[in-house]
């Protein structure tokens, strides 16, 4: 959401549900247009907010001329100084943040543990003694003689202690091995999870961004959002990815009003699962979109005014099970 827009759209965004404190709000902007004035900025943004176990992170990100391919990213936890995202990761980092389940713990320089897997390594392979069980001795010379557990003496019960204690030190070096697990850095976590939500949640009104002659991609000044008539289709709804900006060739799904200047981004009806997407208009005034796989990304529209904005406040973790909700 645009940092100059962002106090219009306040009450909106309530209706919405994201959580925003009202002290952190003139904060956040001061801290924003610093930071808009420090990096040399065209625009500034303030993403969202991701609730943690302690201290909460607040993610924007500002661009200079491409709105869309030249952003970078940004967190902050005190909502004053902001640090930049790591923007370099490997595909089994991203594979690993797809595992974890849990709420980000709110430290950057917190090590998430991911282990193997195979619970037998977590698991004793001794069979345990139940307690009706007799143990048998054989004294020399002498029959075989039945004594009850009950009776064992001290020197058994600390052998036997012994014994287990060096089966878990086993077990835990076996478990402690790296070729066992893997880890990662939850300011890694943040910036793969931030991208994944950016790359499949964030969305823009149809018209926002133009595209020029020469290829230089722009906003278009003088848009004023969507109308009544228009909110109620998903094809008016683009995502904002650069995966997504690609020329269309001429397809048999291209709409009858296509322009190459506006409809360089793939609309929102065709994701998967079909049903992903969830509108209303409040109050007649305030139109809202959720996206259902990413529980707290919202996009948010003033009817009167005609501004606009996306946001995110949630925990950071994908609904896997919607396909089985819709």
């Amino acid at each position: 959401m645009d940092v100059k827009v962002f106090h219009c759209l306040i009450d909106a965004l309530k209706t919405a549900g994201c959580c925003l404190y009202k002290d952190s709000i003139p904060i956040l902007y001061n801290s924003l247009i610093k930071l808009q004035s420090e990096n040399h900025f065209h625009s500034v943004y303030l993403w969202g907010h991701i609730e943690t176990s302690s201290i909460d992170y607040y993610v924007a990100y500002g661009h200079q001329k491409d709105p869309i391919g030249d952003r970078t990213f940004f967190y902050t936890q005190d909502m004053l100084e902001w640090d930049i995202m790591p923007t370099d990761w490997s595909t089994l980092e991203t594979d690993m943040v797809r595992k974890i389940k849990n709420k980000f713990y709110g430290d950057p320089r917190h090590v998430e543990i991911i282990g193997n897997s195979n619970k037998k390594s977590h698991e004793t392979t001794e069979h345990p003694i139940a307690q009706n069980v007799e143990l048998k001795f054989d004294e020399e010379g002498g029959e075989e003689e039945i004594i009850n557990i009950n009776n064992l003496t001290y020197d058994d019960v600390v052998s036997v202690t012994a014994e287990t204690d060096e089966i878990m030190e086993t077990e835990s070096a076996l478990i402690g091995n790296p070729k066992l697990k893997h880890s990662i850095k939850e300011e890694d976590r943040l910036a793969i999870t931030v991208q994944m939500i950016e790359n499949e949640s964030h969305i823009v009104p149809r018209g926002f961004f133009y595209k020029l002659p020469n290829g230089n991609i722009t906003k278009a000044p003088y848009f004023k959002g969507l109308d009544h008539s228009e909110i109620g289709n998903e094809k008016n709804f683009l995502h904002v990815s650069q995966q997504y900006c690609q020329p269309k060739g001429l397809k048999n799904d291209v709409r009858p009003d296509y322009n190459g200047s506006i409809d360089f981004l793939q609309s929102i009806d065709k994701d998967v699962p079909k049903g992903c997407w969830a509108s209303r208009l409040f109050s007649n005034r305030y139109f809202i979109i959720h996206n259902l796989l990413w529980p707290g990304a919202v996009y948010v529209q003033d009817m009167n005014t005609g501004m606009h904005g996306y946001f995110y406040s949630g925990y950071g973790l994908k609904n896997l099970d919607l396909p089985f909700m819709i």
